[in-house]
């Protein structure tokens, strides 16, 4: 999804995850949220391979109470989930102001262009469709 595509009532993710901070440059840290527990525990092997720093979620509002602590760079969410929709998280997240708001990735077996477009007025950065294959994920976040 192009986050180029403004909605008034969201703020802005930070241009990049990995910018400097008090501490200097820093891992990202990435909090993944999906029910498919094997998926997302696979998922987050693969990105601590990679360097990231990763925490996991296996529903909605798991999500939203792991990031108050973890205070993620990057957030991965499943759509389909129990307690709190991916949908219903991102409206969660878009509420933190800008300088601390994640970057948010939406993963989805609802493909096609209504998907997307429902993504994106949730909020989304960007939109993955399912199967994803964990390494087009980490293909995604290497470029954010």
């Amino acid at each position: 999804m192009n986050a180029s595509t403004k909605n008034p009532e969201r703020h802005e993710p930070r241009a990049s995850a990995d910018e400097p901070t008090a501490f200097g440059t820093r891992a990202k840290r990435v909090l993944i949220a999906d029910d498919n527990r094997d998926w997302a525990d696979g998922l987050a092997v693969l990105l601590e391979e990679e360097g990231y720093t990763v925490r996991t979620a296996y529903d909605g509002r798991e999500a939203i109470e792991a990031a108050y602590s973890f205070q993620p760079d990057i957030v991965v969410l499943d759509i389909r989930m129990p307690r709190l929709t991916g949908y219903e998280a991102a409206r969660v997240f878009n509420r933190h102001p800008s300088s601390t708001r994640p970057i948010l990735v939406a993963i989805t077996a609802w493909a096609g262009e209504s998907g997307k477009l429902r993504a994106e007025m949730s909020g989304f950065d960007h939109y993955l469709a399912k199967p994803a294959e964990p390494s087009e994920v980490l293909q995604l976040l290497k470029r954010l």
